[in-house]
């Protein structure tokens, strides 16, 4: 596969590394160094392709013009391939919403997921003990945890539990459909906490036009005279027809690029309560939807998963590392270097546990941007591979 066929895939990393992307980075330097083994998860036929994502040109003379999170790069048209792994961590080179993963709460299970702002906290439900499990050891740790509720959200279902001075959102970890979709508007307040402005439009599955909204509230006011829309409880229910899928991204729910789709025929599917919820609202709702879309979206780039850039690591010192991306470009004397902070453990546990060092080919997935001014400093990095260049281009083996 190659160049703009690469750059199409999306979704490719392991969610795992972006669960704390937006989390507070942490120091290493007051952090012991020991021997540990890693423990690899290897995802067994799960070669994963490498998307850098965003805008993509082909051009005449072979090359791809690629976006790096809004830094636009030209690169040799290329075969990039990395394998998808999962690296279970020492303890102590987790972050702290990686160590302390579950938290009882009034009997029921919520599970950790992203970090949420301040703005969202609401009032104290009490301090919690909150758990998380060194497999190296075989050893349960535990903390006292204060716990918060999430503004305009039900804690049955969505809370936010104060770590290490930030706050991260725990979701209830169990099957709890509700009766219709004025239950789910009730618990979530999703009209504020559910932004839907980038969508796709759809035929079947199959990807065709992306566009943006700059205002969603008509959109909600149609879905708010839903309320009556029964779910839909059957699993293997499938949409072949027309589509408007939705990025749903929410800080207050804890959800990253999941999917909120409303099909031509009259139905809703979502996963962002994990699960895959299905409500009928109707074609005469759905049919005010998709028109308020054609009138009012503006053609829009692709939103990725997740921003991989790739290239050789030139310096490593106490407090960042350089990647030159020279090796992909179609000239050279073009050739960026980016700059990659080690403040946040989960780069700087890369370095110190695989040996990476300079003259390596490495790839860097982030989901903020690069600040050129800064002296093209990368933003939201939350994971470092090595790869390897090869005639079919670069690979992260297995």
């Amino acid at each position: 596969m190659r160049g703009n066929e690469l750059l199409d895939k999306m979704e490719l990393v392991d969610a795992a590394y972006v669960e704390a992307a937006d989390a507070e980075p942490m120091d290493v330097k007051t952090k012991k160094k020991r021997a540990a083994w890693l423990k690899w998860g290897a995802a067994a036929a799960c070669v994963s392709l490498l998307a850098f994502g965003g805008m993509m040109t082909n051009r005449k003379d072979d090359s791809t013009r690629i976006s790096l999170g809004g830094t636009l790069r030209e690169y040799k048209n290329t075969n990039i391939t990395a394998s998808e792994l999962a690296i279970e961590w020492p303890w102590e080179y987790k972050t702290v919403s990686e160590q302390y993963t579950t938290l009882i709460l009034k009997g029921e299970e919520f599970y950790v997921g992203r970090a949420i702002g301040a703005s969202w906290i609401g009032d104290i439900l009490g301090s919690y003990d909150v758990a998380g499990y060194d497999t190296y050891t075989g050893q349960e740790h535990h903390m006292t945890a204060e716990v918060y509720r999430i503004a305009g959200i039900s804690e049955d279902n969505i809370v936010a539990v104060k770590l290490d001075g930030g706050f991260f959102v725990f979701r209830h970890n169990g099957y709890a459909p509700p009766a219709d979709f004025g239950e789910v508007l009730d618990d979530y307040t999703l009209e504020q906490t559910l932004p839907l402005e980038q969508f796709t439009v759809c035929e079947g599955y199959e990807e065709k036009d992306h566009f943006r909204l700059d205002d969603d509230a008509y959109i909600w006011e149609v879905l708010s005279t839903c309320r009556s829309a029964a779910f839909i409880k059957d699993d293997s229910w499938s949409e072949n027809g027309r589509s408007l899928s939705f990025t749903a991204t929410s800080e207050a729910l804890g959800v990253y690029n999941a999917v909120f789709r409303v099909t031509e025929d009259g139905y809703i599917w979502t996963n962002i309560f994990d699960y895959a919820y299905i409500f009928k609202i109707g074609r005469e709702a759905a049919e005010k939807i998709f028109s308020y879309a054609a009138e009012n979206g503006t053609e829009s780039e692709q939103e990725p998963y997740m921003f991989s850039l790739a290239g050789t690591l030139t310096e490593i010192t106490e407090e960042y590392i350089l990647v030159d991306d020279a090796i992909l470009c179609a000239d050279e004397k073009e050739a960026m270097t980016f700059k990659i902070y080690l403040d946040d453990i989960r780069i700087s546990r890369h370095i110190e546990f695989e040996g990476i060092t300079v003259g390596d080919v490495v790839i860097v997935s982030f989901t903020g941007s690069i600040d050129e001014e800064a002296g093209n400093v990368v933003k939201g990095a939350c994971s470092l591979s090595r790869g390897f260049l090869s005639e079919d281009g670069i690979s992260v083996p297995e």
